[in-house]
């Protein structure tokens, strides 16, 4: 079967049942006239309805008798008249690239353009920019092109197309087409999906298994996102003083020179308090108002997350950011959220506002983030997201593991210790007094026990001048270990390289000649 578009395809009594008593007219999914998805191939144009009942009503003497039932303005869009309406709810699903008035209510067309994957694909919509409003199925699956009504409802609806393992699309038709209201025609707008290569996990595997189970996110709450100025402001502006710290209005007031320099300083009468979306990206900090917490998932896990959370219909804000009173406190049925991001070849990409904490630092590298872009807007009052973000990533982060041998393993982790050294840190050679321990991506040494087979390590390689280092430079080290009583000490050179899923391996040979007999 295909859509009709010849009024000659149509035949009363078999595909068009016209009731002069009741001034209905019904289409029936028979003959000629198909009902199986998707929309975009089956039913009936109005235009090619609207020619059929012309050439009736011109041959019919029984039907010629009858005003005329519908009135067209353009071959998309009509108005039944003199008491005439559509028979039922399955007469008005078969209309095509068709938008009506009837009676008092109203029904507009709905086109999608581009290619859905899968007929099978099912599509879904929202007339209430709430995020949790009720959403209803499209009809019929596939490619979309069918009848909404809009009857009281014409200041809003989106189109979502969210399937396990594809691509998603959605739609803000409004917003998009710079519509005043909805009116009861045909609207046409793109809508495709297609097979995403990234996804690699089963929507049943994220919903029971680590690290997805210990993922989450936090919607905060704030407006505004201005450099500061001393002026006045309302509760929850976010503000960022000329220390490049970014604060939180949590009690109206002003604000004087001494906060616009140091939001800290208090200076005025509001009371500030740091940001819970302030995030330190190389030296520089910057602001996010949706943070996901990813329990240590690499960058391929994390996007896998994302595309699934978005398809839950119950609600998925946390709410359990650290300050109470940034939370926003909203009703988040993932189903309704906004995306939250996209992968561009090997590196995952966050949309406005989203941050990703704790994530493998093996995946640092491959993180990009939308930060809050300052005096752009501040938040879509509707959406929630920025009206503008800037892309911001770390400086290069190299990463690896130290593998261990069995004997220093198995050793009590009390008896067991590693170091890592520099080379040499401007003139600070190892196997000297003044040998500098490594500090990892976060500062700290790289320092500890033998907790396991592998240990995770990470290193600042564009950032790390310890010693007068030159940073962005390859960096050769020692590591050292040992245990007590089965592993011996040992020593291992390693240049720390530019990349990523370096391997360090540290095989002690057995110890036999220690005791501690006391």
């Amino acid at each position: 079967m295909t859509k009709l578009f010849d009024p000659d395809s149509l035949h009363q009594a078999t595909e068009v049942v016209i009731n002069t008593t009741a001034k209905t007219i019904q289409l029936l999914a028979t003959g000629n006239l198909s009902a199986a998805s998707p929309a975009a191939v089956n039913g009936v144009t109005g235009q090619a309805v609207y020619s059929f009942l012309k050439e009736e009503w011109k041959t019919d003497g029984a039907l010629n008798k009858f005003k005329f039932p519908l009135f067209m303005y353009t071959k998309t869009d009509g108005v039944l008249i003199n008491g005439w309406a559509w028979a039922d709810a399955t007469t008005r699903s078969l209309l095509r690239d068709f938008g009506w008035t009837e009676g008092a209510d109203q029904y507009a067309g709905l086109a999608s353009l581009g290619d859905i994957h899968n007929d099978a694909d099912q599509a879904y919509y929202t007339q209430s920019p709430a995020y949790d409003a009720a959403t209803t199925e499209f009809q019929f699956t596939g490619e979309l092109n069918e009848a909404v009504e809009i009857t009281g409802l014409t200041s809003y609806i989106k189109a979502f197309l969210r399937v396990e393992g594809k691509t998603p699309a959605e739609y803000d038709l409004v917003r998009e087409q710079n519509l005043s209201l909805l009116e009861p025609v045909l609207y046409k707008f793109p809508f495709s999906n297609a097979i995403d290569i990234n996804i690699t996990e089963t929507d049943v595997n994220i919903a029971a298994n680590a690290p997805y189970t210990g993922m989450k996110i936090n919607y905060l709450a704030g407006t505004g996102f201005t450099q500061a100025a001393a002026q006045s402001y309302a509760l929850g502006a976010v503000i960022r003083d000329t220390a490049g710290r970014w604060a939180y209005c949590s009690s109206p007031g002003t604000l004087n020179a001494a906060g616009v320099a140091d939001y800290t300083a208090n200076g005025g009468t509001g009371t500030f308090v740091a940001y819970d979306g302030e995030r330190q990206i190389g030296a520089n900090y910057y602001a996010f108002n949706r943070l996901i917490d990813a329990n240590n998932a690499t960058s391929e896990e994390i996007y896998n997350w994302m595309q699934w959370i978005v398809r839950e219909p119950t609600d998925i804000n946390a709410n359990d950011s650290p300050t109470a009173g940034q939370r926003s406190g909203l009703t988040m049925n993932g189903t309704n959220a906004e995306l939250l991001g996209f992968f561009v070849g090997d590196n995952l990409h966050t949309l406005g506002g989203v941050f990703i904490d704790d994530f493998h630092t093996n995946s640092t590298n491959n993180l990009t983030f939308g930060a809050i872009t300052v005096d752009a807007g501040g938040l879509d009052p509707v959406t929630h997201v920025p009206e503008a973000s800037t892309p911001i990533f770390f400086p290069f982060t190299a990463a690896g593991t130290l593998e261990f041998s069995t004997n220093l393993v198995n050793e009590p982790n009390a008896d067991t210790r590693y170091v890592m050294y520099f080379d040499n840190a401007g003139g600070n050679l190892f196997d000297s007094a003044n040998a500098i321990i490594v500090d990892n991506n976060a500062g700290t040494d790289i320092d500890g026990e033998v907790t396991g087979a592998s240990i995770a390590w990470d290193f600042d390689y564009d950032g790390n001048t310890q010693g007068g280092r030159t940073f962005g430079t390859d960096a050769l080290v020692h590591v050292v270990a040992q245990g007590l009583n089965s592993a011996q000490w040992v020593e291992v050179t390693y240049t720390i390289t530019r990349s990523t899923g370096q391997t360090i391996n540290v095989n002690a040979n057995d110890e036999r000649n220690y005791a501690n007999p006391a």
